[in-house]
C-alpha cells in the first residue's frame, strides 16, 4: 500500500511541476511592435456655449467632428504618418465649423491642440504639437471696447 501512495505522490508532484512550467511559459509574441505615427487631440478647453456645458447638445461638438476628420484623412497608423493630409483635413473642418455658427446668438468656445505621436506597442514614446485650434465664435462685445 505504501508503494502505491509513493507512486500517486510522485504523479501529483509531476503534474504540479508541469502546471507551474506551463503557467510561466510565454505563448505570445514577446517582440516589441514597430513604431507607428498617430494623431490625437489634446483638449485644453472643452466645448462651451456661453461659458457653460448646459446647452452644448444643441450644437455639433467641434472635438468629435475634428476627430472624425483626422480619422477620415488618416484611418490607420503607419510608420510614416501624413502630417500634411491631417493638417489639411483639420483646417478644412475648422473652417466648415466656423461657417456653420458665425453670426449666431450664442458664444461658442473650445481650445485643443493637434498632436503627432510616435507609439510603440500602444505606448506613446514622443509627441509633437502640430497646430492649435481656437474656437471663439460669436464673442460678446462689451460696450466701450
Amino acid at each position: 500500500m505504501k508503494l502505491i501512495n509513493k507512486h500517486w505522490r510522485g504523479l501529483l508532484f509531476s503534474l504540479m511541476f508541469l502546471g507551474i512550467i506551463a503557467t510561466f511559459t510565454s505563448c505570445g509574441n514577446d517582440e516589441p511592435k514597430s513604431e507607428v505615427i498617430d494623431y490625437y487631440l489634446n483638449i485644453e478647453e472643452e466645448f462651451l456655449v456661453d461659458g457653460s456645458t448646459s446647452h452644448t447638445d444643441r450644437y455639433y461638438n467641434p472635438i468629435s467632428r475634428m476627430k472624425a476628420a483626422i480619422k477620415a484623412a488618416y484611418p490607420e497608423p503607419d510608420k510614416t504618418g501624413n502630417d500634411d493630409a491631417v493638417i489639411e483635413a483639420c483646417n478644412k473642418e475648422y473652417e466648415t465649423y466656423q461657417g456653420l455658427y458665425v453670426g449666431g446668438h450664442e458664444h461658442l468656445t473650445c481650445l485643443f491642440h493637434l498632436v503627432r505621436a510616435t507609439r510603440k506597442g500602444g505606448i506613446v514614446k514622443t509627441n509633437e504639437t502640430l497646430k492649435t485650434y481656437v474656437y471663439d465664435i460669436n464673442p460678446k462685445v462689451i460696450d466701450g471696447e
